[in-house]
C-alpha cells in the first residue's frame, strides 16, 4: 500500500520533469535542472521506504518463526511437566507400596518369631515333664487302633 504510493509519486515527479523550466525563453539552459534535486530525493525516500517495508516484512517473517519456535517449547515443556507430574505420583505410590510391603514383612517376621517363641515353650515344657511307663504302652494301643480303623 504504501510502496503503491511512493510508486505514485515517483512516476508524478517524473512526468513534472518534462514540463518546461521556469525561466525565460532567451535565458541559457544550464545543464542542472531545478526540480531534479526533488526527484532525486523522492527517488531516495522511495528506495529507503522499500527497503524498510522489505526489512519489515523479514522482521515479521522473523518474529512469527520464533512465536512457532516459542509455541513449540511451550507445548514441549508442558508435556515435560506433565511426565514429571505423573513420575512424581508414581515414585509416590511406589513409595507407599514399599512401605507396606516392609510394614507386612515385619509382621511376618513377629508372627514366626512367636511361632517359635511359643514352640520353645513346648518344648521346654515337654523336656520337664516326664513320660510314664504306661503313659507310652497307652499311647502305642492308640496308634495302634487308629492304624487298625484306618485300614
Amino acid at each position: 500500500m504504501m510502496l503503491g504510493a511512493m510508486l505514485i509519486v515517483l512516476v508524478l515527479s517524473a512526468g513534472s520533469k518534462a514540463q518546461p523550466p521556469n525561466s525565460a525563453e532567451s535565458s541559457p539552459t544550464s545543464a542542472t535542472r531545478a526540480n531534479e534535486p526533488a526527484a532525486s530525493q523522492i527517488i531516495n525516500a522511495c528506495a529507503a521506504a522499500a527497503e524498510e517495508l522489505i526489512a519489515a516484512r523479514r522482521l515479521a517473517a522473523a518474529l512469527e518463526r520464533e512465536n512457532l519456535a516459542l509455541r513449540d517449547r511451550l507445548r514441549t515443556a508442558a508435556q515435560v511437566e506433565m511426565l514429571l507430574q505423573e513420575l512424581a505420583e508414581t515414585r509416590r505410590s511406589e513409595a507407599q507400596a514399599l512401605r507396606a510391603a516392609i510394614t507386612a514383612k515385619d509382621e511376618t517376621i513377629a508372627a514366626k518369631e512367636s511361632v517359635v517363641t511359643k514352640q520353645d515353650e513346648v518344648i521346654a515344657a515337654l523336656k520337664k515333664r516326664k513320660s510314664s511307663p504306661w503313659k507310652r504302652v497307652g499311647d502305642i494301643l492308640i496308634s495302634v487302633a487308629i492304624s487298625a480303623v484306618l485300614k
